[in-house]
């Protein structure tokens, strides 16, 4: 790939991956109740959602979402209810000492829920399958090429993820005030309400 053509890719995909989406508001949440270190599952099962649908894109099923219509809204009302879901219990979780709270967490838990959220994103999905081949030579051989660009997705994905969970973190000392503690998680579970009630608006 020429040089121009992949600092332009990482231009993109760095604004792409800044927008705060389901994804990187799920890690920010995670972070401020959980803490950063817990979060990191959070971000490892985002990234092994994100890496799946790129697998699935470079198998051609972004294209065939892309203009399949049920498989689309299928994957789209999946997508809305599982974040409509976490953010009302989010919404509606009372306030808890934050030692007691991150005990109780399971870090597998925030790693399937991220990664959930990430794969029932079909924007995603259709993302991988538009962007990527506009940066693919086909005289080459596609693999290496794909795995570049995945590789650079992901390490600019995860970088953004890090930034919102930091920024979820730093909020911990004021999250153990309880009424402080109740507003956040009705903020974060409303935040993911509208995420979803958004993405279940989403067209091709």
């Amino acid at each position: 790939m020429p040089l121009d053509q992949l600092f332009v890719f990482i231009m993109l995909t760095l604004l792409v991956s800044a927008s705060p989406g389901p994804v990187m508001l799920s890690c920010m949440a995670d972070a401020g109740r959980f803490g950063f270190a817990k979060s990191l599952h959070s971000m490892l099962g985002a990234s092994l959602g994100n890496l799946l649908l790129m697998l699935f894109s470079a198998l051609g099923l972004g294209l065939l979402v892309e203009q399949s219509q049920w498989i689309f809204h299928i994957i789209k009302w999946l997508g809305s209810a599982y974040l409509i879901y976490i953010g009302i219990q989010l919404f509606c979780a009372p306030a808890q000492q934050l030692d007691a709270t991150q005990a109780q967490v399971s870090s597998t838990h925030l790693l399937r829920k991220s990664f959930m959220v990430a794969l029932t994103n079909p924007k995603g999905l259709i993302y991988f399958g538009a962007l990527f081949p506009q940066f693919i030579d086909t005289t080459q051989h596609l693999p290496p090429q794909f795995a570049l660009l995945s590789v650079i997705f992901l390490v600019m994905d995860l970088m953004w993820m890090a930034i919102y969970a930091q920024g979820g973190s730093m909020i911990m000392r004021w999250l153990d005030a309880p009424q402080h503690q109740r507003w956040f998680n009705r903020i974060s579970g409303g935040a993911l309400v509208l995420a979803g009630i958004a993405l279940s608006f989403s067209r091709l």
